[in-house]
């Protein structure tokens, strides 16, 4: 069966005209900055166009971009090649606030319509990022206590888009212990908030945590902001300020004495390679209070330490903390050490460690 041939031409006339769509650049959006110069719009098809009608965010209605007529729109400009060759867009001279929102483009080929859209997507930097302390976190006077977790959250606030935070110790990148980051938008404005977990370490004294809120919107892309860690002396040679009520003399505690929890895997006093150790230094009867270090050999021990318990009777405080070591076969043959420091003078407790597969 033989097809006319002017079926032919008329079906491949409406496949090409149902084929052209409108390309835009930038595609899909453009994310903008208030006072960026010069920030061009493009819309595009695959024939010769007979108009273009744009519509702009801020300006009072839609009209003609064309190399031929100027645009009725302050600050607006034509873009691109002439109508013949397919093309037609704008070019805004300054981004302001009312830009935001979304361009759009209707062009006409041989009768028909077409529509292209381009996002503007207004940056608007956040305020600065704020560091927050849970309710429950002791720092009188900008000072921790060693061992105790400390819960900090940082905040970004009215952004659009949303900052994206991250969290550094005296400018290295932390990963642990930070919470996933929560957001919560309205009038395209997001503010943005996480929380970070720490127990604080002997070595984080004079370190400082810095929350850092990466935008596009901000002069260099980020701002930061920084919480100063300051230990409380705990540790000193010092007899510590006391109201007078409280005065006491002071007296040295018992000695520390080290107990292996019951949850410790154990063969004949070995323990389990892989496993935790996890064991208990305790002080008792002292004023002050005393306070721990630990060290495995001669290396002092930052990790797996909880916050110091204490409790106080007639006779003085005992306090006491818990270590958890994960042991590896390298530390056959070492010793863990707590030493209980007070101003009357430190002594130490020791454990052999000997292990086995």
């Amino acid at each position: 069966m033989r097809i006319p041939v002017f079926l032919v031409l008329l079906s491949a006339f409406l496949g090409g005209s149902q084929a052209l769509q409108v390309k835009t650049d930038p595609a899909e959006e453009v994310v903008v900055v208030e006072g960026q110069k010069n920030v061009n719009l493009l819309c595009l098809i695959d024939e010769p166009m007979d108009f273009c009608i744009v519509k702009l965010p801020g300006a009072p209605a839609p009209f003609a971009a064309s190399d031929k007529l100027p645009a009725p729109v302050e600050g607006i400009t034509y873009y691109g090649l002439p109508w013949s060759s397919g093309s037609c867009g704008i070019t805004i001279d300054t981004i302001k606030p009312i830009h935001d929102g979304p361009f759009e483009c209707t062009v006409s080929v041989k009768g028909q319509t077409y529509k292209g859209q381009i996002n503007i997507a207004l940056s608007v930097a956040p305020e600065p990022p704020v560091i927050e302390l849970a309710s429950n976190v002791d720092s009188r006077n900008g000072e921790f206590e060693f061992g105790k977790k400390v819960t900090m959250k940082c905040i970004s606030r009215n952004g659009w888009p949303g900052a994206k935070l991250s969290w550094y110790l005296d400018g290295v990148k932390l990963t642990e212990d930070v919470g996933a980051e929560f957001s919560e938008t309205s009038n395209r404005r997001t503010t943005v908030q996480q929380i970070y977990r720490r127990a604080i370490a002997v070595e984080d004294n004079r370190k400082k945590v810095t929350c850092r809120a990466e935008h596009t919107a901000y002069p260099g892309d980020f701002m930061e902001t920084s919480l100063p860690i300051k230990l409380k002396k705990v540790y000193t040679n010092e007899k510590p300020e006391v109201q007078k009520e409280e005065l006491k003399e002071s007296v040295k505690p018992k000695p520390p004495q080290l107990t292996v929890s019951s949850v410790v895997a154990q063969r004949n006093g070995a323990f389990k390679v892989g496993s935790n150790l996890v064991v208990q230094c305790v002080s008792k009867d002292g004023n002050p209070p005393a306070g721990f270090l630990w060290f495995l050999n001669d290396q002092l021990i930052y990790e797996g330490l909880s916050a110091p318990f204490t409790s106080k009777s007639s006779r003085g405080s005992t306090v006491q903390q818990t270590l958890t070591l994960p042991l590896k076969q390298t530390d056959d043959g070492k010793v863990l050490i707590c030493k209980a420091r007070h101003p009357e003078g430190s002594e130490e407790t020791r454990l052999k460690i000997s292990t086995y597969n």
